[in-house]
């Protein structure tokens, strides 16, 4: 196994476009990081970088210390799961998993016990002599997988490998890729757009936006403490909410939208000199405050509910702005279309961002 080093990682493809800039990052001997972001921020771009299927343009990487640049995939020792499984389609499963093993010219007792230790890990023994096409998704997806275990590469790269599967099968996917990482114990380097799929999956998560990497940290790190509105944004589910305040005068009165009001002290907010975005989470508004309690106070109005099992998320509209603003609270609670309720986000449950930069303040 091994650690991996990105220094400074840019690409840029004929015409001068940019698809990385400046992404530097340390993955851990037997990490298991998680790249997300929307789709072009260059997340597949790096995970392709790592396994030589694009070539560096700047900076450099390493695996294991080894600056590996110039090195051919091959070369690399490091194994690859795709999204779209990327098997053969005349060769049994079997045949798929031992493929590689075969051209690096192992003996035929050492890669019939590697087809079956994976084959018992994956749970795939009795579908060894099926092909490609008598499988499931999900049966395939793990075929995939095995072939790049029997490998005993130095990391794994997953490129989405579960984007292709139905919502319940990504979900069992998702615990078998974790106790997969465990009983491996080796380097995972996966890259999604789901930032569910990320909270679940990661050791640590990288978010990416626009090329560049936003922030890097444990996945409760980026819930509780974004470093941008962006990652704010993107980490949770539903998306966190925003009111704008603007500073009548510094450090003394800000303004806020109509509906919405600070009755009591909050730090965060009182000194603001410039314009800022205040973030709080659909699951940190309450309806009922306990006494005396400071928070931000919001007057709504009910647009609709939705009622997802074990709680409802209602979304309700705060009249001095148009988004809407998402509140998550028990499934006992469905109020009709056209209510009014006054919820409020506690001064501890609060986030601040600059309005022009996005960074946290």
């Amino acid at each position: 196994m091994a650690q991996v080093e990105i220094r400074n990682l840019g690409k840029v493809y004929p015409g001068k476009v940019r698809a990385v800039s400046g992404a530097s990052a340390d993955i851990a001997d037997g990490e298991f990081i998680v790249l997300v972001g929307p789709s072009g921020c260059g997340k597949s771009t790096i995970l392709r970088m790592i396994a030589g299927l694009e070539e560096v343009s700047e900076g450099d990487l390493f695996i294991g210390g080894d600056r590996v640049n110039d090195l051919e995939p091959g070369e690399r020792d490091i194994a690859m799961v795709f999204q779209n499984y990327a098997l053969y389609p005349h060769m049994t499963v079997r045949r798929n998993m031992e493929y590689g093993l075969r051209n690096e010219g192992l003996p035929k007792d050492q890669i019939a016990a590697r087809i079956a230790e994976a084959a018992r890990t994956l749970r795939l023994e009795e579908y060894l002599d099926r092909k490609p096409r008598q499988l499931s998704g999900g049966q395939r997806q793990r075929v995939a997988m095995g072939r790049a275990i029997v490998r005993e590469p130095k990391a794994f790269l997953f490129d989405e490998p579960l984007s292709n599967l139905d919502a319940k099968l990504r979900t069992q996917l998702r615990a078998e890729l974790r106790a997969l990482h465990v009983r491996l114990g080796a380097t995972f380097i996966y890259v999604t757009h789901d930032q569910v799929e990320a909270m679940s999956l990661a050791d640590r998560i990288i978010v990416m936006n626009a090329g560049q990497i936003e922030q890097i940290g444990a996945p409760l790190e980026l819930y509780q403490k974004p470093a941008t509105r962006f990652v704010a944004e993107f980490i949770g589910t539903p998306a966190m909410n925003f009111v704008e305040a603007r500073p009548v005068t510094a450090g003394l009165k800000i303004d806020l939208p109509e509906g919405a009001s600070l009755p009591g002290p909050c730090a965060m907010v009182d000194q603001l000199a410039a314009p800022a975005h205040i973030g709080f989470r659909p699951e940190d508004l309450v309806l009922e405050p306990q006494d005396g309690a400071a928070g931000l106070r919001l007057d709504l109005q009910v647009m609709f509910a939705e009622q997802l099992g074990a709680d409802t998320v209602i979304h309700a509209r705060l009249a001095g702005q148009s988004d809407p603003v998402t509140i998550r609270v028990e499934s006992a609670q469905n109020p009709a279309p056209g209510a009014t309720m006054t919820a409020y986000a506690p001064n501890a449950a609060l986030h601040v961002f600059d309005a022009a930069t996005g960074q946290r303040l």
